[in-house]
């Protein structure tokens, strides 16, 4: 049997759309690995999203990456999520990373983080459920006695 151009195209085709279907998993995969690159205004939202998606309890990350410029506001940080700007709150857990000056790398309040020099942090998110607020915790270091999770669940009520 004698197989036309036809046949070839097709093939080619096939092999085009199994080629790309392959790479975008392998994308999606990598791209959930580790801390490399994480952006702040990325990596924040999408910690909201997924707290106020469970309903409670904290999503934490490491290596959360600030550059000088960027600010984060409660707007920015609620992202997609269908919840008040107004129920987002920052916390500062380490003050040599933040604090309410700009002699720190940040400086946070309740509203905002305005990044004074390139740092990669900590970061976790709660919610606190007897006020309806969203708390974005950022600190030096995730674990630990002092670290931002532990910190954390103790202000949103997880720990006591």
């Amino acid at each position: 049997m004698k197989r036309g151009q036809a046949f070839d195209t097709m093939m080619l085709v096939i092999s085009v759309i199994v080629a790309v279907a392959i790479l975008g998993m392998l994308l999606g995969f990598l791209g959930g690995i580790g801390g490399f690159g994480a952006k702040a205004k990325d990596v924040i939202p999408d910690l909201v999203k997924k707290v106020q998606q469970k309903g409670f309890g904290l999503e934490p990350k490491e290596n959360v990456e600030f550059n000088p410029g960027d600010s984060i506001y409660r707007d920015d940080a609620k992202g997609t999520a269908p919840i008040s700007k107004d129920s987002v709150k920052f916390i500062c857990f380490d003050d040599n990373v933040c604090s309410g000056g700009t002699d720190t790398p940040l400086t946070v309040d309740d509203e905002s983080i305005v990044c004074n020099q390139r740092i990669a942090v900590a970061v976790a998110v709660c919610y606190k459920d007897d006020d309806g607020t969203y708390v974005i915790g950022i600190g030096q270091k995730l674990t630990g006695t002092d670290g931002v999770r532990q910190k954390a669940e103790t202000e949103c009520g997880l720990r006591s």
